[in-house]
């Protein structure tokens, strides 16, 4: 029986609307625990982008464990932004890594500044693949705004 290789599943909210919002601090590790986040969160607001980041990251993790041992974290930074959030990311992550040692990780996020973490998450920890969840209506909106 062969081991499987670690795979970590990181969501980002550099902007920390879960805290923000529902007073979750991060990181969130663990499935239910970012089900449970996801949908505290969208419940308090349901156009929150970050939910649907959450939710496509519990999906991927659920995909993925059926070749990798899984672990999802949803990792928060701060409303200021900048510094301030990326110090807090980089905290929560090293905090993620020492719980969980992964050879690499998938990226999730809105992409709404959470993008600009990606250099720092490079430094500690290979990045397989980016997903950036974009809202079908938001998209079209955007098309037509445009136009």
């Amino acid at each position: 029986m062969s081991l499987k290789k670690t795979k970590l599943v990181l969501c980002i909210d550099r902007d920390n609307d879960l805290y923000e919002k529902v007073k979750i601090s991060g990181p969130i590790i663990g499935r239910e625990a970012n089900l449970q986040a996801a949908m505290k969160l969208g419940l308090a607001d349901p156009e929150e982008t970050d939910t649907n980041s959450m939710f496509q990251a519990i999906k991927l993790s659920d995909e993925l464990s059926k070749d990798y041992r899984v672990q999802i974290a949803t990792l928060t930074g701060s409303a200021k932004l900048g510094f301030a959030a990326d110090k807090e990311i980089s905290e929560q992550l090293e905090r993620v890594l020492a719980e969980f040692p992964s050879e690499s990780c998938v990226f999730v996020s809105d992409g709404a500044s959470d993008e600009e973490i990606i250099p720092i998450i490079r430094s500690r920890l290979k990045i397989d693949s980016v997903k950036i969840t974009v809202m079908k209506q938001a998209k079209e909106l955007e098309k037509t705004y445009f136009v």
